[in-house]
């Protein structure tokens, strides 16, 4: 390499290019030349695919990071995993601005350890991670935040304060859904709840039967999404958590676009569906993706809102609901002779 052209490149821009080699042979760069001695501790991006012994971050020391993209297959004991939190804290500290963790192995991994604060993480991805509910994470730099087959701790609810985030993920297995806050500046949010952990809840508290009538006020998810213009809101199975929140349902004041699943359209009343129409003064299109996961549907039909006799509680608006699923079979029947209560028609 001596000599060619990449020798004649400034350090900056050999800096960045080693930022998209993976971290081994990034380091093993080192033996090229003189010049090439430490210009792996500079590289501004971080590519690490295993588990493996720390030494590297310990040389490379606190140099600041533009990205990080740390994947692993695998752990074995204990070990690993204080060792995978001490990468996790460490480039967090290395002011960090684009970082994605995945866990590729069955087995869950746990982030351990305090709340996660930076004032310098642009996104953050986190796939297939136990989130302890010590981790709550602040940041106001933040602005996108996609937490994936992700599941939070039972023992309380973490909060999710990052008040200037304008794309929102949280898609897992949610034993214990963290309270997100203001957010209102959030452009776009896809919640789906897998699971939830029940075992205190009563057979009458979730959002299919009804909306949710207990003793607490504070709403976990449905306030701090009230702020988003396209919004997907789905459940696997009856989801607590939404009814609990529709309780004391907030105005959905920016909301343009919405997709629900069928947990939010029970007959005979409707009550969520209901409800959250209600509560969307500005909603143009609604999305009913009824007993079909998708991204395919074998039927598709579009209802139109008649500008005569218009329902006061649709949004004056809304000019298409769209609906998709596999079949028409008596339950999409009696949520489209509900839609024509509302004079929507196809």
């Amino acid at each position: 390499m001596s000599g060619g052209s990449i020798d004649a490149l400034p350090d900056g821009i050999l800096e960045n290019i080693l930022g998209f080699v993976p971290a081994p042979e990034a380091v093993r760069t080192c033996v090229v030349a003189r010049r090439w001695r430490d210009l792996w501790k500079r590289a501004t991006g971080l590519r690490i695919t295993c588990v493996a012994d720390d030494n590297l971050l310990r040389l490379r020391g606190s140099t600041p990071l533009e990205t990080c993209d740390l994947r692993f297959g695998n752990f074995y004991d204990n070990d690993d995993e204080l060792l995978l939190n001490r990468w996790f804290r460490h480039i967090v500290a290395c002011r960090v601005r684009i970082f994605r963790l995945e866990n590729l192995w069955s087995d869950g991994f746990r982030l351990e350890g305090p709340p996660l604060v930076s004032q310098h993480l642009m996104r953050l991805d986190l796939v297939g991670v136990y989130i302890n509910s010590s981790v709550n994470i602040s940041s106001k730099s933040l602005k996108h935040l996609a937490l994936k087959y992700c599941d939070f701790g039972a023992e309380f609810r973490a909060l999710l304060h990052v008040p200037n985030l304008v794309s929102l993920t949280l898609d897992g297995h949610l034993s214990s859904a963290p309270v997100l806050g203001c957010m209102p500046s959030l452009q776009e949010a896809f919640v789906r709840v897998t699971h939830e952990n029940v075992r205190f809840r009563d057979p009458d508290d979730y959002l299919c039967d009804g909306i949710v009538h207990d003793n607490s006020t504070m709403s976990v998810l449905l306030e701090g999404l009230s702020g988003a213009e396209n919004l997907a809101l789905l459940s696997q199975s009856k989801s607590f958590v939404f009814g609990r929140d529709l309780k004391q349902c907030p105005t959905f004041s920016k909301l343009k676009n919405l997709l629900l699943d069928e947990h939010w359209c029970v007959a005979p009343v409707f009550p969520a569906l209901t409800c959250i129409l209600k509560h969307s003064p500005v909603l143009e299109k609604l999305t009913l993706q009824l007993f079909s996961k998708g991204p395919h549907h074998k039927m598709e039909m579009i209802g139109r809102c008649s500008s005569m006799n218009r329902s006061v509680a649709v949004s004056e608006h809304l000019k298409a609901i769209e609906i998709k699923c596999e079949v028409v079979d008596e339950e999409v029947h009696k949520v489209l002779r509900f839609l024509c209560s509302f004079n929507i028609c196809k």
